[in-house]
């Protein structure tokens, strides 16, 4: 299914009968803060009064969310008659969107369902699980999840986070960089450095074509338009003021009026390219998929609490190691990098993995490892033998 996807700003009221027209009462699926003090939330409950549209605001999905989340999203949604959702946030409420918007559809089901394939008579003519349709509204720039019909849950009995076997490609995405404005340097930083690994890691992979080979390079070069923002070099966007809940008390950083807007126009321009960077890559991981980076991350996030940019950014220089010189050449030259030692650099500075042990580092990884070697999709996505030692090396940083 092609998802349809608008960039710019005021994305939502520009399109507010395309959202209208989806379904009669949305489940508005977010996380407690981030949409309130962004505005996002505020903008879309206005476009859907405005076209009679009724919704439900289900305001407690968490970072990595567990299935017991999605259950209860779920549970709300039918109680209230819903027939569309809408994830609004980073990565996890879309992808919180999609689950939901398949038990939803599929009321009969079960949670154990999300993680069985989808038997035919449960999927459309392109091989996608029936659901309702969703609305993806990203106000992070890394998971590209508006543009995939990925989803991916937290799994509290395996100690780790797994792709649903369904797919469900969003019906509308609509991404406005307003939003980036307001989010701290922070998930700036994490979120970039995601669709970074995104679009590495398709291009480095048997399932890649031609199609997903240049979008990937067109994201890398537009991602690199924030490698200052993310090091902290360069501040964007606004600045909590006294009164941080309130979306009118954030201020540009001077109090020059000319500068201001010079500064505004500069930084919108920045993090569109963000944005944008964000959503090629999670165009080309919809052909591709994600590789070994990703896989040895999860239990990073689910079990250590490394963030999950970082927890797959660490592995990059490790995994671009072992491809050819052409390859390395190619994406450090689309991501205006001298060499693989300023690039493992730039990472170093950008990654905080500060908040975990060696020990407990290494242990997380020695599971990841035996997780990726027992799983044979994941090796044959790798141009190059993959072994323990190599993914001992790639751990390490090479």
């Amino acid at each position: 299914m092609k998802t349809t996807t608008y960039i710019e700003q005021g994305a939502l009221k520009a399109h507010a009968p395309e959202i209208a027209r989806l379904g009669r009462r949305a489940l508005i699926v977010t996380g407690r803060n981030s949409s309130k003090t962004n505005g996002s939330l505020q903008d879309l409950q206005n476009v859907l009064e405005n076209t009679n549209t009724e919704y439900i605001v289900f305001d407690r999905i968490s970072e990595n969310p567990p299935v017991d989340e999605i259950a209860e999203a779920r549970d709300v949604g039918i109680s209230k008659g819903c027939d569309f959702v809408i994830g609004l946030g980073g990565g996890s409420p879309m992808d919180a969107a999609k689950a939901v918007s398949i038990l939803l559809f599929q009321s009969n089901k079960d949670l154990d369902y999300l993680y069985q394939s989808p038997a035919f008579q449960d999927t459309d003519k392109d091989g996608q699980t029936l659901s309702f349709p969703v609305i993806c509204i990203p106000t992070t720039c890394g998971t590209g999840s508006e543009a995939t019909g990925v989803s991916v849950l937290s799994r509290p009995d395996l100690g780790t986070k797994k792709s649903l076997p369904h797919r469900v490609f969003p019906s509308l995405s609509l991404l406005d960089p307003t939003y980036l404005m307001y989010a701290p340097h922070k998930v700036l930083r994490n979120t970039a450095i995601d669709a970074m690994a995104h679009l590495i890691e398709s291009y480095i992979n048997t399932s890649a074509n031609t199609q997903s080979r240049s979008l990937c390079i067109n994201g890398l070069k537009l991602w690199s338009h924030s490698k200052d923002v993310i090091l902290g070099k360069r501040k964007v966007g606004y600045i909590k003021n006294e009164h941080p809940e309130n979306i009118s008390d954030y201020v540009k950083r001077t109090s020059d009026p000319e500068k201001a807007a010079a500064d505004e126009i500069t930084d919108m321009k920045i993090l569109t390219d963000m944005l944008t960077a964000a959503n090629i890559a999670g165009q080309a991981i919809a052909i591709t998929g994600t590789s070994i980076p990703h896989a040895l991350s999860y239990r990073l996030t689910y079990c250590g609490g490394i963030a999950h940019g970082p927890a797959t950014g660490i592995f990059q220089p490790g995994f671009m190691h072992f491809a050819d010189d052409k390859t390395k050449k190619t994406l450090l030259r689309a991501m205006d990098f001298i060499d693989m030692d300023s690039f493992k650099e730039f990472l170093g500075s950008a990654c905080d993995i500060s908040g975990i042990s060696e020990i407990d580092y290494s242990i997380l990884v020695e599971n990841s490892i035996k997780d990726f070697l027992s799983d044979e999709s994941r090796i044959k996505k790798v141009p190059y033998e993959v072994n323990r030692e190599v993914l001992e090396m790639i751990s390490g940083g090479c």
